[in-house]
């Protein structure tokens, strides 16, 4: 297994600070992301944050799996901060965002991403995957990158659009058919595509 051993980097949009996720993070996702039952109703193993303790628990795994992919890969998941005082306080943990090793053969990274309700409809995910994907197309070796949404969560649907991805399928992912939810939409994008729509779409 190639070990990598540059730094996680921190990027930075006109709002929001991406740096590096810890596990001394597990308390905010906690408060954040895992005790909201509006947010994890959209995410992977939401049926196990019903008690304080199961919230702990999630929240540490949710963290091991999108720092370990640094070191193994060479990409992860960053936390989501507030860069804009106009925004909160600067510096306050507000979600996450990035990319887990693919989970569909050929698919490039996965996306992962929540952001906790408050910040809900101000347009932050869309700026935080932006740079995210910026970074990820900025290497040459990466191609395509992709996502899986619910049907319902039309609120993600229309982030992925935003930012140039297109439904291309649906799948059956972390046993959705198994827990009754079907299939789910899978989204995905080229890395020439991207360029070539956020030169024209994105550009101020």
């Amino acid at each position: 297994m190639r070990v990598f051993t540059f730094m996680t980097p921190t990027l930075k949009t006109a709002r929001l600070r991406l740096r590096p996720l810890t596990i001394a993070d597990q308390n905010a996702m906690v408060d954040t992301i895992m005790s909201d039952p509006d947010v994890m109703t959209w995410l992977p193993y939401s049926a196990g944050t019903s008690t304080p303790e199961g919230q702990k628990e999630i929240a540490l795994g949710y963290l091991t799996d999108f720092i370990n992919p640094w070191k193994e890969i060479g990409l992860g998941v960053w936390a989501v901060c507030i860069g804009d005082k106009e925004l909160g306080k600067p510096g306050e943990f507000i979600g996450y965002c990035g990319f887990i090793p693919e989970q569909i053969r050929g698919g490039g990274p996965e996306i992962a991403y929540a952001l906790g309700r408050s910040m809900w409809g101000k347009g932050i995910i869309t700026e935080a995957l932006t740079a995210c994907l910026d970074w990820l197309f900025g290497r040459e070796e990466i191609i395509r990158a992709y996502a899986v949404t619910d049907h319902s969560n039309t609120a993600s649907r229309r982030v992925l659009e935003k930012i140039g991805m297109e439904h291309e399928k649906d799948v059956d992912l972390y046993d959705s058919k198994a827990k009754g939810s079907g299939l789910l939409p899978f989204y995905s994008i080229e890395r020439e595509v991207y360029f070539r729509k956020s030169q024209k779409e994105f550009s101020p």
